[in-house]
């Protein structure tokens, strides 16, 4: 019996959530598949390999694929988030090729890289370029067309994510509790906070920061309460936009100055929740960078990830 080839093999996993697709030879998905986290850092070592193992499986099984009859995938693209440090590089490399013993699969070229950089390489096609993203965290990667690559922030919500949906969240919070006892100016974002949580009064909020239903996610969707005060005209939430934009600005510079195409043509990509529901920070990011570097072509996406990655997945040689 003929076993069945796969063209390419194309994961994005995250802190939340991990998608495995199987593509065709020019990138249409066949089938898809989708589990629970595969950030090692968030979930550990070992539910991270079940989740990808998981997402792979049920691709296989949403493409119509006999999983017994696959005889060998030309290339694979794994892309997750953690792959921050040498350390997270042989971490997640020992986790994935745990997952693909486990699965009997051969694969011809293998790919394990951080998802940002992998959709940096596949939105560019390799050309210089930025990839921005500001979504429930931050991080920037920049690529100079050649061997240099950059990196600009990522470094989690307990220590970095600056301009993020979950930093602009967090800093509604203590505004908020700020305004509470006094040392802060009333703000809208009281009233606003607490109605989305259905909370009756400020210490219900407080309370909820330090329970067990506490979720990055949550503070990070506060990032369109903040919007939604500022059109409202207050005065608190401006700053937090302001100052968020400045973040961003600061993520960008510095990845474009590192990667040497300050003075060059290059694509900059503006991706994730931050940009699609805020259009103030969107459009100040957009005008001063542009101000900064006039040559940059400005690209604000609304592409899912794993379209950059599949593009990634099918440049492999």
């Amino acid at each position: 019996m003929n076993k069945d080839t796969i063209e390419l093999l194309a994961v994005d996993g995250g802190g939340t959530k991990t998608l495995a697709v199987i593509t065709d030879a020019n990138g249409n998905i066949l089938g898809e598949g989708k589990a629970g986290a595969t950030n090692y850092h968030v979930v550990g070592a070992v539910r991270a390999k079940e989740s990808l193992v998981k997402a792979v499986l049920a691709a296989f099984e949403n493409a119509g694929i006999d999983f017994g009859n696959v005889g060998n995938v030309k290339k694979a693209v794994v892309a997750l988030a953690g792959i921050d440090t040498e350390n997270d590089e042989k971490e997640v490399n020992r986790v994935v090729l745990e997952a693909v013993k486990e699965l009997s699969i051969k694969i011809d070229r293998l790919q394990v890289e951080n998802d940002c950089l992998s959709a940096l390489l596949g939105s560019t096609q390799y050309k210089a370029g930025v990839l921005l993203i500001a979504g429930t965290g931050s991080i920037v990667f920049a690529h100079d067309a050649n061997n240099r690559i950059v990196r600009s922030g990522g470094w989690g919500h307990r220590f970095g994510d600056e301009g993020s949906g979950y930093w602009i969240g967090k800093q509604a919070i203590k505004s908020v509790l700020k305004m509470q006892d006094g040392r802060g100016e009333d703000t809208l974002l009281a009233k606003l906070i607490l109605r989305k949580f259905n909370f009756n009064k400020i210490e219900d909020l407080y309370n909820w920061a330090y329970s067990e239903s506490y979720s990055v996610d949550d503070v990070g969707a506060l990032a369109t309460t903040v919007d939604e005060a500022f059109r409202l005209g207050d005065p608190v939430s401006k700053r937090i936009l302001e100052r968020a934009v400045e973040e961003l600005l600061l993520l960008v510079n510095t990845a474009v100055n590192s990667a040497g195409i300050h003075q060059n043509e290059f694509d900059l990509i503006l991706q994730g929740g931050v940009f699609q529901h805020n259009h103030y920070i969107k459009n100040q990011v957009r005008s001063r960078i542009q101000l900064s570097f006039p040559k940059v072509n400005m690209i604000t996406t609304t592409e899912e990830p794993i379209q950059s990655i599949i593009k990634r997945g099918l440049k492999l040689l």
